[in-house]
This record gives structure tokens, C-alpha cells and sequence, in this order.
């Protein structure tokens, strides 16, 4: 027996019930799917044994990036991290996608990928703390109310939602730059954020910019450029 295949053995005895997690071989073919992915996706009569990403109809839409995220995963045997949406019948939910390497110690070779997914509800959690200020916020007007006076554009809305997950503006830029198709350079990204955003919240640093948009129920909104399927790394 194989060290992968030990390893599914073991990972099947102590398997949650709620538990979202895909095994895959060096190939990207699935070895172990849990029972819960499984009835999510309306697949608990299929074997998917030595399928691929694109047998799970909630992400066949990124199942090529899924397959690139492994290959990364088994080339720097280091665990990476993704914000990433998936379609259950129309209703998009968020997950922190978690990929670890599986590493055979006797040979020493990453030989497999595990792949968790942990439902999101808002992505303020991936925000460490709110200050204490944001209180200040408390006599604005009703948030919905806000947003509509707000008006963000397309591209200013998911700089704000990579920002509100604590997003550097160089790692904003690249994000951006390969979920639109642009090329946009760090400092094109800053004067959208200095010159637009600060100006449109009515703040003066990034961290009351976030605070606020937080406040104002951004956290728990998708842009609608993601409002399909997507993965991104924040790890």
C-alpha cells in the first residue's frame, strides 16, 4: 500500500461529517472526495475516483486554475491559502480554499495534494481587528443608503473587496490585473485608491477605508466581475 493510499485510509476513519476536502494525485486526479462535497454537489451515487476538478459542477469553471494551484503546491511543498466562490445551483458561497502538500517522508517526494474548504460568511473575518474608531461611523446614514450614494465602478469595487481582505496594493495589482485582463501598473492602483476611494468614503488612510466599508456591509458583498467562479490566493 502507498503512502497516499494509507494516508486516505486514515483521513476515512476520522472524516467529519460537515467536513469539505478533496485529495488528488500528483496529476490532479481525484483519490478521496468527502461525503459532504459529495452530497453538496448532487454526487453522492458517483465514484469520482481518477476524476478531475471539472467532475465537480460547482467548480469546473476554475478547474484549470485548480489544477495550476496543485502543481504549484507540489513544486513549493508549502501550504497556500485562496478566497474562492463556488455555484450551487445559481447560489454563489465563498469558502477559504486551503491546499496542503503531501509529502511521502520516505522518499521524500510531495506525491499528492489536500485540498479543505471552509464556508466563508463574511470577508471581514480575514480582516485581523477593526479599530476602535470605526464607532465614529456609527451616526451615517443606513448602510444600503450609503452604498447607493457611494457609486462604486467595477474596478474601484473589487479593489475594495481585495482590500478588505487586508490585500497589499502591489498583490491588489496583480489580482486585479489577471481577473480583468489589464495591466495595470501598482501606481495606476494607488491613485485609484488615494485619489477615488478615500475621497468617495470620505477617509484619509486605508485602514479607516476598510474600517468603514466593513461598516457599511461591504464585507459581505461580491463584485459582480466575481460573481461567477474565481480563486484567489492570499497565501
Amino acid at each position: 500500500m502507498s503512502f497516499l493510499d494509507k494516508y486516505i485510509q486514515a483521513l476515512s476513519l476520522v472524516e467529519l461529517s460537515e467536513q469539505k476536502t478533496i485529495v488528488v494525485d500528483k496529476n490532479s486526479k481525484f483519490c478521496y472526495v468527502s461525503r459532504a462535497l459529495l452530497a453538496q454537489n448532487g454526487l453522492n451515487n458517483y465514484d469520482l475516483a481518477g476524476a478531475s476538478y471539472e467532475a465537480i459542477p460547482s467548480i469546473r469553471q476554475i478547474a484549470s486554475s485548480c489544477t495550476s494551484e496543485d502543481l504549484e503546491c507540489l513544486e513549493n511543498r508549502k501550504e497556500q491559502k485562496y478566497i474562492t466562490s463556488q455555484n450551487h445551483n445559481g447560489e454563489i458561497l465563498l469558502y477559504l480554499k486551503q491546499k496542503s502538500p503531501i509529502i511521502d517522508p520516505v522518499i521524500n517526494e510531495a506525491i499528492g495534494v489536500r485540498v479543505d474548504f471552509f464556508p466563508i460568511y463574511s470577508l471581514g473575518h480575514f480582516k485581523p481587528y477593526i479599530n476602535s474608531h470605526i464607532a465614529h461611523y456609527d451616526s451615517r446614514a443606513i448602510a444600503k443608503q450609503s452604498r447607493d450614494r457611494i457609486a462604486l465602478t467595477e474596478i474601484e469595487e473589487l479593489i475594495l473587496f481585495l482590500l478588505i481582505m487586508y490585500v497589499k496594493p502591489k498583490v491588489v495589482t496583480s489580482q486585479l490585473n489577471d481577473i480583468m485582463g489589464k495591466n495595470n501598473s501598482v501606481s495606476t492602483i494607488r491613485n485609484i485608491i488615494h485619489q477615488q476611494l478615500l475621497r468617495k468614503f470620505e477617509v484619509f488612510t486605508i485602514e479607516d477605508l476598510i474600517d468603514k466599508a466593513i461598516f457599511l456591509g461591504y464585507d459581505t458583498i461580491l463584485p459582480g466581475i466575481m460573481a461567477e467562479q474565481f480563486s484567489i490566493r492570499i497565501i
